[in-house]
């Protein structure tokens, strides 16, 4: 029981189940003080930009499945994905613990020769399903795969599928509304977040499966937005409802602000996720678009 209770502990922090979820991000950082230009980027995980945690971490982790850069037409290059082991003390001390951060950082240089518009960074989380059940001899048990695949269970306790989406953006040379990834749950900006400041309104859509979340009676959807000069200290955001795909709020500070999305669905035989059906009772999405106010 030990054991299955520490294993909650280090897993589900990633599940959006409250406002303390850990969250998925990029971090994108032009540079345009030579040209070509360049930016640096990384990974972030947890609750506070621009990094709150590394993404291995004991206290929850989440494993990078993909993190590529998609140029102006379409085509994909793959980037550094972080180290999924768990990660362990490099030192440990009477007072401290000291870990090693893989966050995925690197350089992105861009060329003379480089297409102008709006590259898209992405990163995708591995998908895991989370079972936790009271096996035919009475012990409580959590495995990391669907439930079809768990021998013995005499009781479900809990059966959900996690997935996490991340987006950014480098924009060289003039803004144009970037095509959808294909995410599962995607956030697309529709404002020109290569040249916003303070007060600017900002419209995303969110896409479920390609087709527009809306909130309705029976899920309120909305997207949350805080920046690092706005909410992330004092621990709340804006929020806008999601309307027939579309949100939108107007930003307040400088800075690198991030917008947010948590989607979940049940499954069942006639809905989206029909190919589910017996794996997992509920699947659980998020998503952020991280972008810099000027």
């Amino acid at each position: 029981m030990r054991s299955t209770l520490a294993l909650l502990a280090a897993l589900l922090p990633a599940l959006p189940v409250s406002a303390q979820a850990h969250s998925l991000w990029i971090n994108a950082d032009e540079s345009h003080a030579h040209q070509p230009p360049h930016a640096m980027v990384s990974l972030g995980w947890g609750h506070s930009l621009p990094v709150d945690d590394i993404l291995n971490s004991p206290n929850g982790r989440v494993v990078i499945d993909r993190f590529s850069l998609t140029n102006p037409s379409g085509a994909r290059t793959a980037l550094m994905t972080p180290d999924a082991a768990l990660a362990e003390p490099t030192t440990t001390t009477a007072d401290v613990a000291l870990f090693a951060a893989d966050l995925a950082s690197q350089k992105i240089a861009f060329t003379a020769d480089s297409a102008e518009g709006v590259y898209q960074l992405d990163a995708i989380s591995q998908a895991n399903f989370y079972t936790q059940y009271i096996d035919t001899e009475g012990r409580t048990r959590l495995a990391l795969k669907p439930r079809d695949e768990i021998e013995g269970i005499d009781t479900v306790l809990m059966s959900v599928k996690y997935q996490a989406f991340a987006k950014s953006v480098v924009t060289l040379g003039d803004w144009s509304e970037p095509a959808p990834l294909g995410h599962d749950l995607e956030i697309i900006p529709r404002t020109d977040l290569s040249a916003l400041h303070v007060g600017d309104l900002v419209e995303v859509d969110v896409l479920f499966h390609g087709e527009p979340l809306t909130a309705t009676a029976r899920s309120i959807e909305y997207i949350t937005a805080k920046g690092v000069g706005f909410g992330q200290s004092d621990g709340f955001a804006l929020f806008s409802y999601i309307k027939d795909g579309r949100a939108q709020f107007r930003v307040q500070s400088r800075g690198q602000w991030i917008i947010a999305v948590s989607h979940k669905d049940d499954v069942t035989p006639d809905g989206p996720l029909k190919d589910l059906v017996g794996k997992t009772d509920h699947v659980y999405h998020g998503a952020s678009l991280t972008f810099t106010v000027k």
